[in-house]
């Protein structure tokens, strides 16, 4: 999409111009507003009981 973007910053100044880029960028991409971050949900520990140790395979 084509959108024509009138700007204030009457030269480029440098040779790079970054005043210029930055005005265009700020027209073009305006600031948004992030959405509120949410808390994750965390998953119940695993219990694991001490009567019965990680089983672990033998080998022979």
């Amino acid at each position: 999409m084509i959108t024509q973007v009138s700007h204030t910053v009457a030269t480029a100044g440098d040779p790079a111009g970054l005043g210029l880029a930055l005005a265009v960028a700020a027209e073009l991409h305006p600031a948004v507003t992030r959405a509120p971050e949410v808390a994750a949900t965390h998953a119940p520990a695993r219990r694991t009981t001490a009567a019965r140790p990680r089983r672990r395979t033998v080998r022979g």
